[in-house]
């Protein structure tokens, strides 16, 4: 083959690598972002704010993590990737060992995590997409400085987009449910409503 093809199809692979790992990093569930409504802008006289079970129901049913608070261990914070919420019960389902479930009773508070897995996800893929690049830099320098310049210019973009991602704010933790006459103490005061 000529020196042009090979240049031409390290290039296209090149492109291809950094454009994949880009299009990977991408957070697809932005439609399911869902927005609480403070205490204090409610209007709705049935819904009593976050000390009300069976809205937490539904607004916790549809999401597929929960962070529960129990009375009994206020300061302890269990992680629930949820099998079933009814008005009765909620069931998490561990990846070690049996169901746990919760009843209202038990519950002190639920919280609904922010997006420090999607900050992670997005840094690592910009990180891996960066990697590439830079590689390709070095790999194309002797045989296409052309090509290396492009992609040494793909990789002060991925670098650039990194630091974006770092400099940006994830969501906080979102206080979803309150028992009725209880307060949030230590670290978990700061997600009061």
């Amino acid at each position: 083959m000529s020196q042009r093809v090979i240049r031409c199809i390290v290039t296209l692979f090149s492109l291809v690598l950094v454009s994949a790992t880009i299009a990977l990093a991408q957070f697809p569930a932005a439609a399911e972002a869902l927005v609480i409504p403070a205490k204090s802008t409610l209007q709705s006289a049935e819904f009593n704010g976050f000390d009300n079970w069976p809205d937490a129901q539904l607004v916790g049913s549809s999401k597929g993590k929960l962070v529960v608070v129990t009375l009994d261990q206020p300061q302890r914070r269990q992680a629930c990737r949820i099998q079933s919420f009814t008005l009765d019960k909620l069931v998490c389902a561990r990846a070690i060992g049996g169901h746990r479930t919760f009843l209202p009773q038990q519950v002190l508070a639920l919280i609904l995590p922010g997006d420090g897995n999607l900050k992670l996800r997005l840094l690592l893929g910009f990180n891996a997409g960066l990697g590439g690049a830079i590689w390709a830099t070095v790999v194309l320098a002797a045989i296409c400085p052309a090509c290396a310049v492009g992609t040494g210019i793909a990789a002060l973009l991925l670098l650039g987009a990194a630091g974006a991602v770092l400099a940006g704010d994830d969501p906080p933790d979102g206080l979803l449910y309150l028992a009725p006459g209880q307060q949030l103490t230590g670290k978990l005061r700061s997600l009061q409503p």
